[in-house]
């Protein structure tokens, strides 16, 4: 009696798990399709063949499982040391204050090969080469960096290290309606609470700061902020297009996945 009794209960409280799981399992974006085939796959493009004259792995231009630079993320590319500014403006119109650099969080890791001045293939850790960047690689014609061109983010307004022209990142976001502090810059006094997506639906993707420099995915009122991988998912070759863009480049709606109408309401 006793044995079917531990064995109902034991079925019992399966059910139950299952019925508590799933719906959460269920409420989170699904997973991405992979690399393979997208512009970030190096072993098929071309744009990257062989470092120190060895061929390249799907994700060994990023990461490395051994001597990364980095723990977090494993992370192989050469950080850029560039100190950005905007060029034309300190805020936003909102009077967001605009950080002068992109150093924290993932958009150090985005511009370590897209800020115009570090090449795709400098790398901490390849074929022996361990504790310096090995500037052997074979690169192809066409590298797609931020702004167009081959001058990254400088492209539009005074050359490099000027983040003129793009949409800020690593600034704080009102989620659900809060004002707060991200990247240790306060939400401006004059944004419009109203004009934004309180909690933006998956795939777009909003981090949240600790407020001892540590950042991590998931929006938290009060200490939400916003990331080039807020928008853009590098790892997702069913994305819309080579931009990575984790909504449609044009729409008319939220609804149909226009990427802008994501964040804000106009």
């Amino acid at each position: 009696m006793k044995k079917s009794t531990w064995a109902m209960r034991t079925a019992t409280f399966a059910v139950l798990l299952t019925c508590v799981t799933l719906p959460a399992l269920g409420a989170k974006p699904a997973p991405g399709t992979g690399m393979t085939g997208s512009r970030h796959d190096f072993t098929e493009t071309g744009f990257v063949t062989t470092i120190s004259g060895m061929a390249i792995g799907l994700c060994s231009v990023c990461h490395t499982p051994h001597s990364a630079i980095s723990t977090q993320l494993l992370w192989n590319q050469k950080l850029t040391t560039a100190t950005y500014t905007w060029g034309d403006t300190t805020t936003t119109v909102g009077g967001t204050v605009l950080p002068n650099s992109a150093n924290l969080g993932p958009s150090t890791k985005c511009l370590s090969c897209h800020d115009g001045t570090v090449a795709v293939g400098d790398t901490a850790n390849y074929n022996g080469s361990v504790g310096g960047v090995d500037t052997t690689y074979t690169w192809g014609t066409l590298i797609t960096r931020i702004g167009g061109g081959v001058f990254g983010v400088g492209t539009k307004v005074n050359g490099v290290n000027s983040m003129a022209g793009n949409h800020p990142v690593a600034v704080p976001y009102p989620f659900n309606g809060a004002t707060g502090r991200y990247n240790n810059i306060d939400l401006g006094g004059k944004v419009e609470l109203t004009e934004f997506v309180a909690s933006p639906a998956a795939p777009v993707k909003l981090y949240n700061d600790d407020g001892s420099g540590h950042i991590s995915a998931g929006g938290v009122a009060g200490k939400a902020g916003i990331e080039c991988t807020s928008c853009h998912d590098p790892h997702n070759k069913a994305t819309v297009d080579d931009f990575f863009l984790r909504g449609k480049n044009n729409g008319s709606s939220q609804a149909d996945g226009y990427i802008c109408l994501q964040c804000h309401i106009k």
